[in-house]
Order: C-alpha cells, then structure tokens, then sequence
C-alpha cells in the first residue's frame, strides 16, 4: 500500500511525461540527488524484502516455483508504478521495479537461510 499512497493523489489523467526510465548524467553528478537515489532505493528493496520472505515461508516444503515469487513480484510492482502514472506527486520509474524486485528476491534468499537453520535447528534437538 506504500505505493500507492495517500490515494487522493490519484487524478485519473496520465502523467507519461514524468516517468523515469534511468537515472539522467545530471542526477548522477549531483551528491544530493545520488543520497535521494540511493535512500530511494533502499526503501524500494526493503519494502518487498517482506512479500518474498512471507510468500516462501507460506509454501514451507510445498510444491511451488520460485520463479512465480518473482513474477508476482513484478507484476505487483509494475501495477503499483503503473498506478502511479495516474497520480500527482508521484513518480513513476523503471529502477523502482528492478528494486522491487531485487526486494522480494532477497526476501526469498533470507526465508530459505532462515527455514535451513531452523530445519537443522530440530536436526540437532532431535
């Protein structure tokens, strides 16, 4: 929902305009557009980082693709940045997907260290 937020931005025109497809030369040399750069991207990793970890921990030994975590993934980000076209004081932009992305795939990478541990946790209790 973070991304979506607060939805009295959403004026149903588009701004196609807007959107940031890369990061332009001018941004990269400017040291307080490269710090929002980068706090933007962080944020953007930690906010999926929950969805890849839940959806793993969710499937728990069950048959199950790790490649549909990334593709919902992808098509939740894609729809929130789509949203986004549609909104004021909001922009839309393709590194924001990548980072998505890039979040729940972390998340996946931490839920299946932390099922190991467990598992060879009851291993050693056993």
């Amino acid at each position: 929902m973070v991304g979506v937020l607060p939805l009295s931005n959403f004026v149903g025109h588009s701004h196609w305009q807007y959107i940031k497809w890369v990061p332009t030369q001018e941004q990269l040399e400017s040291p307080l557009i490269v710090l929002d750069l980068f706090t933007d991207v962080v944020a953007n990793i930690l906010l999926f980082v929950p969805f890849g970890f839940l959806y793993i921990i969710r499937l728990q030994g069950r048959k199950g693709s790790y490649a549909t975590v990334l593709l919902l993934a992808l098509v939740l980000s894609g729809g929130i940045e789509l949203y986004q076209v549609y909104c004021h004081n909001r922009s839309t932009s393709l590194l924001d997907l990548i980072d998505n992305v890039a979040g729940a795939l972390l998340g996946m990478h931490l839920a299946l260290k932390w099922s190991e541990k467990e598992r060879h946790g009851e291993l050693a209790v056993s």
